[in-house]
Parts: C-alpha cells; structure tokens; sequence
C-alpha cells in the first residue's frame, strides 16, 4: 500500500488542478515511494522512508463524509466529498492513509467503511468508539511500531523515540512531520498524557487497554492495577492467535487482548534456562445468534485440543 509522506495537510485545503495533481504523484513517487523511481538513482539519495498523509483525527474526518448508512460511496463522490474534482492527485494519499488506519475497503470503484470504522464513527457508547479508535491507531504499522517500542505508564525520553524513528523505521526528512503526527494520533486514540508535543522532552503512553466485559463504561468502570488490565492486541497480529485457537473464521468479528502482566515459572538444568509465561488471552466475538455461535466456537476450541 504506497504511503506518501508530505508537508500536514488539512482535509479542506484547497487542492490541485488535475494536471498540477497528476504531476506531483509522479514526483513523489520517483523521491519517496518505495515503488517509484530507479533503485540505483535512489540508493544515492537519503530521502528516507515515507509515511502515513493523515493523522487518525483527520482520517475520521474523512471517513465521515462516507454515507452514514450505506456505508459505501464510489470513489468519485467520495473524492468530490473530500473537496477533489477527481480521485486523483492527494486524493490517493488520504485513500492510502484511511486503508492504513483500516478505517476502508476499496472495492473496485467503490470505497467501503469497515466494521472497525463504523464502531469508531457510530459506536454505541464512548467505550466502544476509544477501543476503536486504539484498534485503529494500532493497525499502522509505522505507529505500531513506535507504540510498542516505548514503555508505557512512565515518563519516556523523546531523544530514543527520535532516534528509534530515524535508525529503525528509517525516516530520515520530515522526521519532525512524522513524530507530530504519531504524537497527535495517539492522544486522539486516548494513548498519550498531556498535549502531543513533537519538542517536549519527555512522552508518557498508556497501554492500549481493552474494554471491561460486564457492559460497563470507561467512565462507570474501576480503575484497575496494571497486572489486572487487558491490553489490546493490534489488528495484524490477531489472526496467527486466533489461528492457534481455531477461531480464524471469526477475525472480523472479533476483539483480541492479553493480561498486562501474568506469572511466570523458571527452570534450570542441563545448562540452559527455560522461562515458562502464564499469560492469560481473551477474545470476544461480537455474535447475532448467540446459541450457534457458542456451539461452533466450542467444536473449534476442542479441535485445537482444548477443554472447555
């Protein structure tokens, strides 16, 4: 999926002529996107590595100009919607930012809301639009990745978050542009304390926490310890664990998490040490028929070797 990495962008600015637009994809391409241009030219360049054209509050913005209830609009109208007279030009790049944040589906000439998108646009409650929102935060890899990097529930140095995003993702120009957008994501995704600032000194995160299984709100619900919270598993990495349980079928409708902290066991003999972890998963699978559902769920669980 081509990610464009650009000056910030409000979703009203005024946008480019077809021309003008069409011109600037192919410079960009041929400077920034791992597609584009020549490798031998490119490997003498130190352009670095592009990034996501949107930060999340942006990219709800946009998806909200999808229909509300069909949930689907052909490119066209959406580009229209989004202030374009085609679906060219930076157009592409805010389509890409919204697929990163897996808020749509393209579909030939029609772009599609997805499940995730619809909880976080039209959720029942706030509980259910943050969860989506950190599910959404999480599905980018690059924010992902910084996210799971840092250590969460303390204060943090900015300089190894700066220097884990130039050495490891490899952005190099508009480091700064990526940072403020991560920072600004992840307050909106309700993960960061205190204001987003890309020159602060010191960050401070918090986990990805699931949301409580009795129905209460995030409001109405007890703060818990860090060792009895439930933290949220990002969208990429739910499949090879639903896989293991035989619940694969069940992805799209389904929520992932793990205990924060769990118990551990350690052995030593014959020169080694073996570090046993005890830590608790759940997943719940959102269900219209809840009496099939709950037999299938328990046929695949004991498929997998698993007793009820």
């Amino acid at each position: 999926m081509p990610e464009i990495n650009q000056a910030e962008t409000k979703i009203s600015d005024a946008v480019l002529d077809d021309n003008e637009a069409e011109s600037m994809d192919e410079e960009v391409d041929s400077v920034d996107s791992p597609e584009g241009g020549d490798d031998s030219d490119k490997a003498s360049r130190k352009h670095g590595r592009s990034f996501i054209y949107l930060s999340l509050e942006d990219a709800e913005k946009a998806a909200r100009k999808i229909d509300e209830h069909e949930r689907r609009m052909t490119k066209n109208s959406f580009a229209q919607a989004l202030g374009h007279p085609k679906p060219i030009g930076r157009f592409k790049q805010k389509l890409a930012a919204l697929e990163s944040y897996d808020l749509i589906k393209c579909e030939r000439d029609d772009v599609r809301l997805t499940e995730m998108a619809v909880e976080m646009l039209y959720g029942p409650n706030e509980n259910v639009r943050s969860r989506a929102k950190a599910k959404a935060f999480l599905s980018y890899d690059l924010f992902k990745n910084t996210f799971v990097e840092c250590p969460k529930n303390q204060d943090h140095q900015m300089s190894y978050v700066e220097d884990f995003v130039r050495v490891t993702l490899k952005i190099v120009n508009e480091r700064d542009m990526f940072l403020k957008r991560f920072l600004e994501s992840a307050k909106y995704a309700g993960l960061l304390e205190g204001e987003p600032d890309p020159k602060a000194k010191i960050i401070r995160l918090r986990p990805a926490v699931a949301a409580p299984t009795n129905g209460d709100s995030s409001s109405d619900a007890k703060p818990l310890a860090p060792s009895d919270q439930w933290v949220i598993v990002p969208n990429d990495d739910t499949g090879s664990l639903l896989d293991g349980l035989g619940l694969s079928v069940y992805q799209q409708r389904s929520d992932v998490s793990q205990r924060a902290a769990g118990e551990i066991a350690i052995n030593m003999a014959d020169g080694k040490i073996t570090v046993e972890v005890r830590r608790p998963m759940r997943v719940v699978i959102r269900t219209t028929n809840m009496l099939e559902d709950v037999t299938d769920i328990l046929k695949a669980l004991q498929s997998k070797g698993f007793k009820a």
